[in-house]
């Protein structure tokens, strides 16, 4: 038993490291995105049903006073951070589903939230293309933040051909699982001989 010691750990620490993440998905906000990514819309053309994309949030504490979020797109701010009481309820905040245009302005009827926020007639966003990301948080009596989720998306004018670049935190995360991988059955292949 003393010679397999590195193998029960990576296998015990794999296993709470799962245990530990389930746990945090699970009893925490989350955000849902229908689709990775969605073709914009042209003008005066009728959208397909693949051209409309909902996201969703929930999961908040009921417990603390405050629920916030902001909307991105390539890091300008859409929406700046809004911050409102948290819900009573568990309905889940909802995005949609709506369409993107290819060119919006303020009147485009699903956009209309924007009114508040956009001088009437001025283009309410420059380019809705590119990567879109909702950031959900709740903070504590004192301000400090406690919970955090975040969706994110791609609208392209062909997702066909849009490029996903994987964000460096993936490719640390993949890279370690499959040294850790790499590690275990070099240790089990030792063990045989």
């Amino acid at each position: 038993m003393r010679r397999h010691w590195l193998r029960g750990t990576l296998l015990g620490v794999s296993l709470a490291l799962l245990l530990a993440g389930g746990v945090a998905v699970a009893a925490g906000l989350y955000v849902s995105v229908s689709r990775d990514c969605v073709e914009c819309l042209a003008p005066d053309a009728e959208p397909r049903e693949d051209q409309f994309i909902t996201v969703k949030a929930g999961g908040w504490d009921h417990a603390l006073p405050d629920f916030c979020f902001e909307w991105k797109i390539d890091g300008e701010a859409m929406v700046p951070p809004v911050c409102f009481p948290t819900p009573a309820d568990d309905t889940p905040f909802t995005f949609g589903p709506t369409p993107f245009p290819c060119d919006a302005f303020v009147g485009f009827e699903p956009w209309s939230f924007l009114e508040g926020i956009y001088e009437p007639g001025q283009p309410a966003l420059p380019d809705l293309l590119g990567t879109h990301v909702w950031r959900f948080w709740q903070k504590d009596e004192a301000g400090n933040v406690v919970d955090r989720a975040k969706g994110t998306y791609l609208v392209a004018e062909d997702c066909a051909a849009a490029m996903f670049v994987p964000e460096p935190t993936s490719l640390l995360l993949l890279g370690s699982g499959l040294s850790g991988l790499a590690g275990y059955a070099t240790l089990r292949w030792r063990s045989r001989r």
